[in-house]
């Protein structure tokens, strides 16, 4: 079947169902953004391979809304169906609730499955429709019956992440929660959140794609912990270890049966934008609900001392590997035997030597010339470049660590560049220095700060459609909440311990793509009088490609930051080499210029 054949029978059972609007988000019953392949159902039914992305369907219409990130992606994987594009936060682009507001009738009925739409989700439907006075229906799986050969749930093994890495018991994490809940009055806490409850419980897994975590939920209550996981994932080890931590095993799927049983009018402390909607209908009639989010998210942010010890290990190993595949690529592209795909493998093979190595943090981007347009372009054999001696290559990539996780994109010139490409490279080179220089002050969020890598961009009207940076989990998810750099208003103020990307970039469809990014720490500056100030320690420990900046369009300050990063480069990396060649590398790419 293709799309429009999936659209046909969803209609059908929609006209059953009594459901005039069907909405499918990117999400499953964890608000996970990267999925198992059992709950892909917007690319099951689209085509469309972005991580984020919502559709909605009528009798007469389909459409897919998605940020920035994946303009240029949708448009190519979209073609040939009838679902049409709605750009994100563009110009007289409506939201997909103004769309529906403009669409749908009076009193007509709005349908998704329950379990993979959260409650803040839905309840802003209620509020934003509400003069159309519609009925949700969040019961009705209309993709369930019609998906043949769906993947089953994922099933792999779960393991312990050493306390040596973590840096704090599973206990101890679990007491401070406990703390949180009495602060709060709360006889439960409900976490459905992978990275919440692998970062809790102290434990990893490989249920999804690059991300190290095992399908669960998490239900806290004054004195036990109830860990509902598919059981077959736990050996005897796994087990003695929860019990030691007073963790009770339940069964995946009881969670539901069990949340409906919970003590009516007791609090209960859940974090609404990422509950499915399923699961607080229920809640909300039996328990007073506090949402709030997770307190577990905002501990994981900040990375204990043992944790940041950990990441300067790992950002350096993981910059030998990088400063590997710069050898070989600039070694063996004159070949010509080098494609987009063999540069992604033989970067991951590099990362692989490396003894703590797990997995890739995401699926490599490597494009080459107008691929790197595509901000999450994935090459394909059919359809990848060979590289040639000419032009820019963008490599965006990263590792899953025990002891860390890297997130690094760099901008390579291999051969002779245009003014065009050289220009744009020190622009967001220079942005990317201005934002890791900053000094700010305690209180400061990502949104205060997104500004100073985009300015030398607007200073010549050039922006790119993303944010500038996220935060990075510690042997996690390379994407971590709550902080972030962006112009999205985001009010969480930036704290010691807390990690966040720098990657401005510039983005010109048919032409080229340029992202230059390091992993920082925020860690303290200085206390006066006027408060406490706070500055970034850059982790990632890779050379800058220095080929194609424009000198004459770097300041001094910009100029002598480069250096000093060179500097640093060289002597992180210089006592982890033992090779003549690479020794001799890493001189001539981290010289001054």
């Amino acid at each position: 079947m293709n799309t429009n054949d999936k659209l046909r029978l969803i209609r059908a059972e929609m006209v059953q169902s009594g459901i005039d609007a069907y909405i499918i988000p990117s999400n499953d019953p964890h608000n996970s953004e990267y999925l198992p392949e059992y709950y892909k159902t917007r690319q099951w039914l689209s085509g469309f391979t972005g991580s984020a992305g919502t559709i909605v369907i009528t009798q007469t219409h389909c459409g897919l809304w998605t940020d920035g990130r994946y303009f240029l992606q949708a448009e190519d994987e979209l073609k040939g169906s009838e679902i049409v594009l709605y750009k994100m936060r563009m110009p007289n682009v409506p939201t997909i609730h103004e769309w529906l507001n403009q669409t749908i009738s009076h009193g007509s009925t709005v349908g998704f499955n329950g379990f993979q739409y959260s409650a803040y989700d839905a309840e802003l439907i209620k509020s934003e429709l509400k003069d159309k006075k519609i009925k949700l229906d969040f019961r009705t799986n209309i993709v369930d019956k019609i998906w043949l050969n769906r993947p089953y749930l994922p099933s792999e093994k779960v393991f312990i992440h050493d306390e040596l890495y973590a840096g704090e018991s599973a206990k101890q994490k679990i007491e401070h929660i406990r703390a949180n809940m009495l602060k709060n009055d709360c006889e439960y806490h409900l976490i459905n959140k992978l990275d919440d409850i692998a970062w809790l419980l102290n434990l990893r897994g490989s249920d999804i794609k690059n991300n190290p975590y095992f399908l669960s939920y998490v239900l806290i209550d004054k004195e036990t912990t109830y860990l509902y996981i598919d059981i077959l994932k736990l050996n005897d080890k796994i087990i003695h270890y929860l019990h030691e931590n007073n963790v009770r095993v339940k069964i995946y799927e009881d969670i539901w049966d069990d949340l409906q049983e919970l003590k009516e009018g007791k609090r209960i402390a859940l974090d609404k934008k990422a509950i499915p909607y399923q699961f607080y209908h229920d809640i909300d009639r039996r328990c007073q609900v506090l949402d709030q989010p997770n307190h577990s998210t905002a501990l994981k942010s900040i990375k204990n001392e043992i944790e940041c010890n950990h990441l300067r290990t790992c950002h350096i190993h993981d910059g030998v590997a990088m400063l590997r595949f710069m050898k070989w690529l600039e070694e063996t592209v004159p070949t010509g035997a080098v494609t987009e795909t063999l540069a992604d493998e033989k970067l991951t093979q590099y990362r692989m030597d490396i003894s703590t190595f797990f997995s890739q943090s995401f699926d490599t981007i490597a494009g080459y010339k107008d691929h790197a347009a595509l901000m999450h372009y994935k090459a394909k054999k059919e359809t990848e470049y060979t590289l040639e001696p000419s032009a820019l290559f963008l490599v965006d990539s990263g590792g899953q660590y025990f002891n860390g996780t890297t997130d690094i994109t760099r901008t390579f010139a291999l051969g002779p560049l245009t003014d065009e490409e050289r220009t744009d490279y020190t622009l967001v080179l220079k942005g990317m220095i201005q934002l890791s220089k900053a000094i700010f002050l305690e209180g400061t969020t990502g949104t205060n700060l997104d500004i100073l890598a985009r300015k030398p961009m607007w200073d010549r009207g050039i922006d790119y459609k993303c944010g500038t940076g996220h935060g990075v989990g510690f042997f996690m998810g390379v994407h971590e909440g709550p902080q972030g750099l962006s112009m999205v208003s985001n009010t969480i103020p930036l704290k010691p311990g807390m990690i966040l990307t720098n990657e401005p970039g510039i983005y010109k469809s048919g032409r080229h793509g340029i992202r230059i990014e390091n992993t920082l720490l925020i860690v303290p500056f200085t206390t006066t009088e006027f408060g406490a100030f706070y500055q970034f320690e850059t982790l990632t420990k890779t050379p800058i490609d220095t080929r194609p900046i424009l000198k004459e369009l770097l300041t001094e300050a910009e100029i002598n930051w480069l250096n000093d990063y060179h500097q640093e480069v060289h002597h992180a990396l210089r006592a982890h080499l033992s090779i003549k060649s690479e020794i001799s590398y890493l001189e001539k790419v981290t010289q001054r210029i």
